[in-house]
């Protein structure tokens, strides 16, 4: 069956390519923490810079309460961008600790966090933002170069930090959960992407699934 061109096809198309990326990296963290790991991406919205903050300023008030843990990469070549992988901060250590097989011990300040913490969340984020990125990459056929993982804990964090209207204009944003040990965290993915970037991988997808 030939999929129809149109922007909502398209984001059917990029969910269905990210969710086989997270798939990929669930697959990994399950092998490296030796236990299993989900994750799930409902949907991936292009959105315009105005409309990717509204969104993510409900996940922020909502889900995350305003307090975030963010593992943030850039890529360039002939694919450029930034791609940010959030948490809710408040939620993080209990995900750390079983990540890491220790016991949850509960903490007063939630925002505090040691280096193994931010290393841990470091290679989970890379993990992640490089097999949806990958994915992207090998099914377009377009080369990314990443630079290394960025790891920061914020409160009272707004869209603000996380799109870019000046630079790149398109966010694609996916709310993703991770399933890990029946504890459920939501988490939201942000790529902020530079207009030809955005048009060269919607085109190649139309050749891919259209013909055209």
């Amino acid at each position: 069956m030939v999929l129809v061109a149109n922007k909502i096809s398209r984001e059917d198309i990029l969910t269905e390519l990210f969710n086989i990326g997270v798939g990929q990296a669930a697959s990994t963290l399950s092998d490296i923490i030796d236990k299993q790991i989900g994750l799930t991406i409902p949907e991936v919205k292009i959105l315009d810079a105005a409309k990717a903050k509204v969104e993510l300023n409900k996940y922020l008030l909502q889900v995350a309460e305003g307090a975030v843990m963010v593992s943030s990469i850039s890529f360039d070549s002939q694919l450029e961008g930034k791609v940010s992988l959030l948490f809710p901060a408040d939620k993080m250590h209990h995900f750390i600790d079983l990540c890491l097989h220790e016991t949850h011990v509960e903490t007063e300040n939630t925002l505090e966090f040691n280096d193994i913490d931010f290393d841990t969340i470091k290679e989970i984020g890379n993990i992640v933002i490089n097999s949806i990125i990958g994915e992207l990459s090998n099914t377009v056929n377009i080369p990314v170069e990443y630079t290394l993982p960025e790891v920061d804990v914020l409160n009272n964090a707004s869209a603000d930090h996380f799109v870019d209207s000046e630079e790149y204009r398109l966010v694609l944003m996916m709310f993703l959960a991770f399933d890990i040990e029946e504890t459920e965290i939501a988490g939201a993915i942000v790529i902020n992407m530079t207009l030809k970037s955005l048009d060269d991988i919607l085109n190649t997808i139309d050749r891919l699934y259209n013909g055209s």
